[in-house]
């Protein structure tokens, strides 16, 4: 692609790059429909490769800096309309090892982690925030960052495109005073149908997400993996069949391997031995909260609206990465997409975010805690 803004100018190499037309280039013939979403990566990278005169490193950097710009924003604005939970929003988002290890360099995740930290970041500005003077530029930013996930990823861009579908809903209905008459139940069938419409929408976007073919597409990508991953650590679901029931039964043992395997147990070599470590780390924040959970007494619902719907995005999400990629080695990368949103929401019960106050000592304030309305 470099090649080609060099030999056949900038204006051939612009319409490439902006409506993916190889036709009269080159890549006409390398290019094909088929793997059409797996050339968007290298439209994407030949833009810093251009502004560095094809220097590999320097743009591994740029998209290095991307990732951490669209985080950075993201956390900022959990910072300002969620104060008490800055630490565990940075811990999560910008310092978690494998976090900031998968979404730095040449790789779909910096594309994907910036894109998305500039979607939701935007999303809390547009949700929360009087904004007078900027918010074509923050719906702007959320589109951009929606597009940037869609090019990557797809799938990772209609589930978080559904996430914020189903925040707003619960707040319009749940949470709005002129409907505080009508029944929960019927509030409840609403969000259902609402969200069950604009979850079909979503899946005519692509084939792979059409209802009908999507647990074929899944157990297909899940034994392709498997094959690849002989005498690999990986996680077996021996009686897995390519059904919305099967898919139920094992989401439980899906979403604990995904999330804390490879065991400390099961390390074989250094790169495992630091990934176990890091899972141990995940099991004792995860223990911590469960104790507070069976420890609650009571249930504030002011920002119920989010955490449901982000809590559907982590368990829907984590399960069906945990099917389509098996493999260990390649899900740790995979699960970035959900890791930073499980390590935020797991400091933020009272025993981790008392455990984090005593490393990283922090100015109390006085609003409303969403680190206490979680933890309850």
């Amino acid at each position: 692609m470099t090649d080609l803004a060099h030999e056949q100018g900038i204006g051939t190499y612009l319409h490439y790059l902006l409506f993916n037309d190889p036709a009269g280039t080159p890549l006409q013939g390398l290019q094909k429909p088929f793997y059409e979403s797996a050339w968007n990566m290298p439209r994407l990278l030949s833009v810093p490769m251009l502004l560095t005169d094809g220097n590999y490193y320097l743009s591994s950097i740029y998209l290095s800096l991307f990732s951490f710009a669209g985080l950075w924003l993201f956390v900022n604005a959990l910072a300002r309309y969620f104060p008490t939970t800055a630490i565990p929003a940075v811990v999560a988002f910008l310092v978690f090892p494998s976090v900031v290890y998968w979404s730095s360099g040449v790789l779909k995740e910096s594309v994907l982690m910036g894109g998305m930290g500039l979607l939701l970041g935007s999303s809390l500005y547009l949700l929360f925030g009087k904004l007078r003077r900027k918010p074509v530029l923050c719906l702007l930013l959320a589109l951009l960052g929606l597009y940037l996930i869609w090019l990557v990823k797809y799938f990772v861009a209609v589930a978080i495109a559904l996430t914020l579908a189903l925040a707003l809903l619960l707040r319009l209905i749940f949470y709005n005073p002129k409907l505080a008459h009508i029944h929960w139940l019927l509030k409840g069938l609403a969000i259902l149908v609402l969200i069950s419409g604009i979850a079909w929408l979503g899946t005519q976007l692509n084939p792979n997400l059409n209802l009908e073919v999507l647990p074929d597409v899944v157990y297909k990508n899940y034994q392709v993996s498997l094959l690849a991953s002989q005498g690999k650590p990986r996680i077996d679901f021996p009686f897995l069949e390519p059904t919305y029931l099967s898919f139920a039964l094992h989401s439980q043992l899906a979403f604990i391997g995904m999330l804390f395997r490879p065991f400390i147990w099961e390390v074989y070599n250094v790169r495992t031995f630091v990934a176990a470590l890091e899972n141990t780390l995940l099991l004792l924040l995860a223990f911590g909260f469960l104790r507070d959970l069976f420890e609650a007494g009571r249930v504030k619902w002011r920002f119920g609206f989010l955490l449901t719907a982000l809590l559907v995005y982590v368990l829907v999400m984590g399960v069906l990465l945990a099917y389509s990629m098996p493999n260990l080695g390649t899900l740790n990368r995979y699960r970035v997409a959900v890791l930073p949103f499980v390590v935020y929401l797991l400091l933020l019960c009272k025993t981790n975010s008392h455990l984090l106050r005593y490393l990283i000592p922090a100015r109390q304030h006085e609003e409303d805690e969403p680190a206490q309305i979680a933890a309850d």
